[in-house]
């Protein structure tokens, strides 16, 4: 009787341990892709940035209007001048410099401006993009650039749209 226990409990353990080195051989990793040009343009965060930006731009260029047309209108009181007036000249060679000084700041400020929104956006995408598949049991998440990286991937394994919705309700706050 113990005997057959014994070859019952020990066929038991045999089958166990060929169940779990199958299925071990069996497990796939799961993996998906993003295309990474479109999470990044439906990204909430990048739309809010991108108008502040325009605003910051727009408001510069503004300024930068307003000096344009002082400096014409001088140009215009010089050019009608039949004289030569001094004052006139170094007023106008003053608004000159203020302006090409202004317009060489502005452009370096918006490069910098827009750099730096660029930096914080992908920081935080990258990050809610590793929360969603640590959330999700995700082994690898690709990035699909068009730039040869991913050549090929299942529809069904395009995560774009689940991404896109979980970071933006991550950046929303839910």
């Amino acid at each position: 009787m113990k005997t057959k226990i014994a070859i019952v409990a020990g066929g038991l353990i045999t089958i166990c341990i060929i169940m779990v080195a199958v299925s071990g051989m069996n497990f796939r990793p799961r993996t998906g892709y993003i295309l990474i040009t479109k999470v990044y343009s439906d990204f909430e965060m990048k739309k809010e940035l991108e108008k502040k930006f325009t605003a910051t731009r727009n408001q510069r260029e503004k300024m930068l209007d307003t000096l344009a047309i002082q400096l014409r209108l001088l140009a215009n009181e010089l050019d009608a001048s039949k004289t030569r007036d001094e004052k006139k000249i170094a007023s106008y060679n003053y608004k000159r410099e203020e302006y090409l000084q202004k317009r060489k700041t502005f452009d370096e400020d918006n490069t910098a401006l827009s750099a730096q929104y660029d930096k914080e956006i992908l920081a935080q995408l990258n990050q809610y993009v590793r929360d969603f598949g640590a959330k999700n049991n995700y082994e690898y998440i690709f990035g699909n650039d068009g730039n040869g990286s991913l050549m090929y991937a299942q529809e069904s394994n395009d995560l774009t749209r689940q991404v896109t919705e979980y970071i933006n309700q991550k950046y929303a706050g839910k």
